[in-house]
């Protein structure tokens, strides 16, 4: 008996060997297969090199400038891939099609869906921060298509002036859709919240469609489905403005690609189509890059077939995912979340994936005593799912099947593991609930596949029989256990506690009643922007001068406010898993320092005290000075205005020349510049004007006229540049702050900081280079710097070391140069070295 078995045993081993040699010969591996292994593995190290080896200031620079042009070529790319194979997608459509009533059935199940999410969900923000950071995105796209967050901000007459941009390492995709959508509805947070409904039908129809035709069966492919579609945590999403939810319609919509394109029809014509999908899919989360590798072991005998087609396919995934990877190198080490249990480490992951489980096991949760649902998956779910997985794995490994779709699934579980590695991936924290949502296809794929793969081989019943039971078993489950917690739904389940949540919509109905011109001063500044507000930070607040202050009082009509939300309270805890914008210090400042009035305290509905204070004036501050505001020049005009009765005399000088005087007896009057001494360039206006308290007001006004001749030098695109702390900003600050030199401010320049070099081609040549170098007023604490000016690589100026308050007026002779760099280069050390080169400027003798 025991020799019958050995036999058995050798058998199957000798089976096989059998089939692993087989396998090997049909690929006919042999030299051009190993050069293309060797080009392909080349592409990878390349694109790592380079990504790796990005300046953190160059990868965030070019996300802003390019990140917006980068995605619409990508889109342009789409489109024509739908235009070239819309004659294959033609041809054999009808063949792809399932059943009249399978998609009566998926109609059915979908107005179910739908008729309880309207009924149930409100359509809302729940994890806030990440969403109303994408929107902000898309009115960036949309108004000055550029690549970043607009993080501060005006209103004006429906068009966002943005004051302050940053970088966002994920959502660059929904960002996009965002700013086509503003194209037909108004741009704001309400439009981007109804974009997720769509998303999640047009998902479960895609999501159908590929399964039918893999599983080969529509009822077991509408089980799937019914699984997906009734997720707690999708269904609460498809009322919100998660990139998720964009996630699971791209990876939908290339699933149902893929099973359109069967591996022996495939064609350089299909990958018009996937690559740019690729793109966009990689651009909805950074970890989806992680996740391609099963979308060329699909067609692996095509790309076998010819040494250049998987490295191209590489290349140009490569190529439309290249915003998402360069952003994730511009954030590399950016500890935003670990604290005790730090990102990027196995502890991390450990601990994630355990607590995890827990919760989705929840069983407290999952009943009639649980009270609000808590859980973003069912527990009944989760059961099914565990029991399904360990069923398949037990199939494969006993009976050989689905080998073929546990690579592909394994491979694409890798971004879920890098999830759980590299962040607080933990569902114990509500914001990332939605984390699960990358995985749900998947889990619903498993557990229809698994409970109709153990109906049939464990009770030989018919397949069509037990395809129709797991779909009635998945449908009722789905309908039955959602209908069962409508409370929860009702009261946000999941979401419930984050107070932010309810701070947002109580905001946007109460900040409606303020006039339209009104400044918010907020820790959330771009939220407020999402929601058609103007808004800035308590930090930027701050550090408005006087002349700052008084020019938005100017323009607000002295309605600027400070919101103090659940940020505004207590501190920031390093070791807490999740990110914190805790401002307490700031607004203690700001209430201390100004003149305040509060006009609104609501705690009842938070735990804390929701405050909105409306700002009056600035303490120890002239009255005067802070209600005088002088506008920028406009067609040879400037405007004084003021806002107290009593006249004032101004005296003004252009370009260091005495002009005259202005007596400014209205609460606007206009200082109209003489042409003639109005020269191509820069000009500056200093205005002298003697307040009523006996107080001396300076201002200064700096504009420029364009000519062939002429050329500001912060208008010109930057060639290249190094920076060691922070990126040049143009215009203002290294620390976006206006350019001030010892208590001079400058309207135009480059804000620098040691040690950093920035080089400039020049279009055509110049004569002269107009400059004033020294190290802004933000820069107190530093130990002096170099300023160096290079033209063709040739040092033409080396300042001495020049500290705090030191200023040179420079005219350097540049003729026919064409290139200039500028370098600061530190003393000691480059602790505050922040270098301006401010009114830079460029001239040509006529």
């Amino acid at each position: 008996m025991k020799k019958e078995k050995l036999g058995r045993v050798d058998v199957k081993r000798k089976s096989l060997r059998q089939s692993l040699m087989e396998w090997k010969d049909s690929l006919h591996w042999d030299k051009p297969q190993n050069v293309m292994l060797a080009v392909t593995l080349f592409v990878l190290v390349s694109a790592f090199l380079i990504f790796n080896n990005l300046s953190v200031s160059y990868a965030r620079h070019w996300d802003i400038e390019w990140g917006y042009y980068s995605i619409l070529l990508t889109f342009l790319l789409l489109v024509a891939g739908v235009v070239v194979n819309a004659p294959f997608i033609a041809k054999h459509f009808r063949g792809f099609m399932p059943s009249g009533k399978s998609f009566c059935g998926l109609a059915l199940l979908l107005i179910v869906f739908s008729a309880f999410i309207f009924g149930n969900i409100g359509n809302t923000h729940r994890v806030l921060s990440d969403e109303t950071s994408w929107e902000s995105m898309g009115l960036q796209m949309y108004f000055q298509h550029t690549g970043g967050v607009c993080n501060e901000g005006v209103w004006t007459d429906g068009v966002l002036d943005c004051k302050t941009e940053v970088n966002n390492f994920k959502g660059k995709a929904l960002g996009f859709v965002y700013s086509l959508v503003f194209n037909f509805m108004e741009p704001n947070r309400d439009s981007a919240l109804m974009v997720n409904y769509p998303f999640y039908i047009l998902s479960l129809i895609a999501f159908f469609l590929a399964l039918s035709k893999w599983f080969k069966s529509d009822k077991l492919a509408l089980a799937a489905t019914a699984f997906l579609g009734g997720m707690p945590i999708y269904l609460l999403q498809s009322r919100s403005a998660s990139t998720e939810v964009l996630y699971i319609l791209l990876l939908a919509v290339l699933m149902a690609w893929y099973a359109f394109v069967p591996t022996n029809k495939v064609t350089w014509k299909h990958f018009l189509l996937t690559v740019p999908l690729l793109g966009f899919f990689a651009q909805t989360r950074q970890e989806t890059v992680f996740a391609f590798i099963p979308f060329a072991l699909y067609y692996y005998r095509y790309f076998l077939e010819k040494p250049y087609r998987l490295p191209a396919f590489v290349a140009s995934v490569i190529a439309v995912s290249w915003p998402s990877v360069n952003t994730m190198a511009a954030y590399r080490g950016y500890d935003f979340q670990g604290g005790t249990h730090a990102a990027h480490s196995l502890e991390n992951f450990w601990f994630n994936l355990k607590t995890n489980i827990d919760v989705m096991m929840n069983l407290n949760t999952d009943s009639a005593f649980g009270g609000i649902m808590e859980n973003p998956f069912y527990t009944t779910f989760t059961v099914i799912l565990l029991l399904a997985t360990v069923w398949l794995l037990f199939r494969m490994i006993y009976s050989r099947r689905y080998v073929r779709g546990f690579i592909l699934g394994i491979t694409f579980c890798v971004q879920i593991f890098v999830i759980l590695l590299n962040v607080s991936g933990t569902f114990t924290i509500d914001i990332n609930q939605r984390y699960v949502l990358v995985a749900l296809p998947m889990f619903a794929l498993l557990m229809a596949l698994g409970l109709y793969d153990a109906l049939v081989f464990t009770t030989k019943m018919q397949k069509d029989a037990a395809a129709k039971i797991v779909a009635g078993v998945a449908c009722l489950l789905s309908v039955g256990l959602m209908v069962y917690h409508a409370p929860s739904y009702k009261a946000n389940m999941l979401y419930y506690k984050n107070k932010l949540l309810i701070e947002e919509d109580f905001l946007n109905t109460e900040l409606a009643k303020y006039p339209k011109n009104s400044v918010f001063i907020y820790a959330r500044p771009w939220q407020m922007l999402a929601s058609g507000h103007t808004s800035f930070s308590e930090n930027t607040f701050k550090s408005w001068s006087t002349e700052q202050f008084a020019e938005w009082m100017q323009k607000s009509g002295g309605n600027i406010y400070l919101v103090r939300g659940q940020d505004g309270y207590g501190k920031v805890n390093r070791n807490s898993r999740v990110v914190g914008f805790k401002t307490t210090d700031q607004i203690d400042d700001i209430l201390s320092n100004y003149k305040n009035e509060r006009v609104l305290m609501e705690a009842r509905l938070f735990g804390y005290g929701l405050a909105i204070y409306k700002i009056i004036s600035k303490k120890g501050v002239s009255h005067y000075a802070q209600n005088f505001m002088v506008t920028e020049e406009s067609n040879g005009m400037i405007v004084v205005n003021k806002r107290f009765p009593e006249s004032i005399a101004c005296d003004y000088t252009l370009n260091d020349k005495k002009q005259g005087e202005i007596l400014v007896s209205n609460s606007a009057d206009t200082l109209i510049l003489d042409a003639a001494k109005i020269r191509a360039g820069l000009n500056r206006v200093v205005l002298s004007c003697y307040m009523p308290d006996e107080d001396t007001l300076v201002t200064y006004r700096d504009f420029f006229v364009e000519a062939p001749n002429v050329a500001l030098l912060s208008k010109l695109k930057v060639n290249k540049f190094f920076q060691e702390w922070g990126e040049p900003q143009i215009d203002a600050t290294v620390d976006h702050h206006k350019i001030t030199i010892d208590g001079e401010p400058f309207r135009y320049g480059i804000g620098s900081h040691a040690n950093s070099s920035i080089e400039f081609s020049l279009a055509r040549s110049y004569d002269w280079f107009n400059v004033v170098i020294g190290l802004d007023d933000e820069s107190a604490c530093g130990d002096g710097a170099f300023f160096i000016v290079e033209a063709d690589g040739r040092e033409i100026y080396h300042s001495k070391k020049l500290y705090t308050t030191d200023k040179e007026r420079l005219r350097l002779n540049i003729k026919g140069a064409k290139s200039i760099n500028l370098r600061v280069t530190m003393g000691d050390n480059k602790d505050c070295d922040h270098g301006d080169w401010a009114h830079a400027w460029l001239e040509a003798e006529k």
